[in-house]
């Protein structure tokens, strides 16, 4: 394991080695999620060329890319105006989520498409030729790398049984994300071309990221990144979400040909505090544009993650069962909503005083994870009251 920018560099062709060698990629991935809870990855094996079929995309008219516009009974689709610890975020994105049939064959508005999430909103086919091909080869790339690595994180019978539903039922999606140039008079960058949304054509106020600090919500996060542009900055060994000035701050500097991975929230969990799911943060460029794209490696809805029995031999179990539906649904209505909605894995502490265990049973005796999330039918519980018999019904 080499260091860049001192974030650690490894090289996944060790897995092609004899044991010793796939001993030693275990335990540099180990160190790595249980470090900084980030590491760039050579040899991923991954040659999609999604950065073309992104510019492709965002250079569409707005007024084609806000049809497929997401909302509050839809987590899919593109968005100019996401909330990220209430603060409106400096880009431009599109989620496409795993089928809820699990086939990728069927038309994305299939009504078996069907889940929590909702269904997927892509652009036409001749709005975007190959656009859709492009991103179900890169989505499938990403599953089954995550796949690995996830097995390479956690090496017992126990997390055997998870991974291996996951890999038959899980709810990862791809963010692709587009950030203008933060200041539209600079060096000509009051083309229209690099602004077609409602936010980015007039400056940036002082102190704007282009995503504020946050901690990704599901297992593992696959990132490709644009190598130009270096704006993605990790806090070191930080464990609280109050960080301070710049110095707590490392960017991380793309290494060519590598993919950027880092560990979330369930990984936090599922190790029982082993693995950090690491806070990160976006900054802004005054002059040049950005391109990024996240997959996110996401249990099924109906899993309940709870640390796993091997990582409670040194210390005592530090976190309660939490549901994924139940965290994702409300960390999509904290992005989509201004109503204060802020879940994080400190409310499944074994000590914590907060009362999401009980609503995510109350949660879950309502939900129907093959229907979309609907804001409405659980404000009661995004705004922190729990809920009356009615909203049962």
């Amino acid at each position: 394991m080499s260091h860049g920018g001192d974030i650690p560099v490894i090289d996944l062709a060790l897995s092609e080695g004899g044991a010793e060698d796939q001993a030693e990629l275990r335990r540099q991935v180990c160190e790595a999620c249980s470090t900084w809870g980030f590491f760039q990855l050579l040899n991923h094996g991954i040659e999609v060329d999604l950065m073309s079929a992104m510019s492709d995309f965002f250079a569409l008219s707005h007024e084609t890319k806000k049809d497929l516009k997401r909302n509050a009974r839809c987590a899919r689709g593109y968005f100019d105006d996401e909330l990220t610890k209430r603060r409106r975020d400096w880009k431009e994105a599109l989620d496409v989520g795993y089928p809820g049939s699990g086939q990728w064959s069927l038309p994305d508005a299939d009504h078996s498409n069907g889940c929590l999430d909702g269904l997927n909103q892509l652009p036409a086919e001749e709005d975007c030729p190959g656009f859709r091909d492009t991103i179900v080869c890169y989505f499938e790339a990403c599953s089954k790398l995550s796949d690995k690595l996830a097995r390479l994180m956690f090496d017992d019978a126990e997390a055997d049984q998870l991974l291996e539903r996951m890999r038959h039922r899980h709810t990862s999606y791809l963010r692709m994300n587009y950030y203008p140039p933060a200041n539209p008079g600079v060096d000509g960058n009051a083309d229209s071309s690099l602004h077609n949304n409602t936010f980015s054509k007039t400056p940036a106020k002082e102190g704007t990221l282009g995503i504020s600090p946050h901690r990704d919500a599901g297992l593992i996060t696959i990132l490709l990144q644009d190598e130009n542009t270096h704006s993605l900055q990790v806090a070191r060994y930080e464990d609280s979400d109050n960080v301070g000035d710049s110095k707590d701050w490392v960017t991380v500097h793309p290494v060519p040909g590598s993919l950027t991975i880092n560990t979330g929230d369930m990984a936090a969990i599922l190790s029982n505090g082993l693995f950090r799911a690491p806070l990160h943060r976006v900054l802004t460029d005054s002059r040049r544009t950005r391109y990024s794209a996240p997959f996110f490696y996401n249990p099924g809805y109906n899993e309940l993650i709870a640390p796993l029995t091997s990582c409670c031999q040194r210390h005592a179990r530090r976190y309660q069962a939490c549901c994924w539906g139940y965290f994702r649904a409300l960390r999509f209505a904290g992005d989509l909503t201004d109503l204060g909605v802020e879940i994080q894995t400190s409310h499944f502490k074994v000590d914590s005083e907060s009362d999401h265990p009980a609503k995510q049973k109350r949660f879950l005796e309502v939900v129907n994870f093959d229907e979309p999330f609907d804001v409405e039918k659980y404000r009661s519980i995004l705004e922190d009251k729990m809920p009356d018999d009615s909203a049962r019904s």
